[in-house]
C-alpha cells in the first residue's frame, strides 16, 4: 500500500501489513479494506492473499493470533497488524 508523505517518521511512503475483516466475499473484503484506508488517503495497491479463515484456525503468530482474537469479538471488524514500510526507488 501507499501512505502520504509524513505519515511515519522514516519518510517511507510505501509499505505492507496483514488486515482481517469480516465480510461475504474476497471482493466484499478487498472493497471495505480500500474504503477504510481511503479515508487516510491511504491505497492498496496489492492484495497478496485474500482467504476465509476456518473458524477453529489457531495462528502460530502471536501478532496474528492476537488479530484474530479482536476480529472474533466484534461485530465489524477491519483489524490491522503491524505496517512495515520500505522505500521505493
Amino acid at each position: 500500500m501507499t501512505v502520504e508523505p509524513g505519515d511515519f517518521p522514516s519518510g517511507d511512503t510505501a509499505g505492507f501489513m496483514n488486515v482481517i475483516v469480516l465480510a461475504d466475499s474476497a471482493e466484499t473484503a478487498q472493497a471495505k479494506v480500500e474504503a477504510y484506508f481511503a479515508t487516510f488517503a491511504w491505497h492498496v495497491i496489492q492484495t497478496e492473499s485474500s482467504r476465509a479463515l476456518d473458524p477453529d484456525f489457531i495462528a502460530d503468530n502471536d501478532e496474528f493470533a492476537d488479530m484474530i482474537e479482536r476480529a472474533r469479538t466484534h461485530p465489524n471488524p477491519i483489524i490491522c497488524g503491524t505496517f512495515h514500510s520500505y522505500k521505493t526507488n
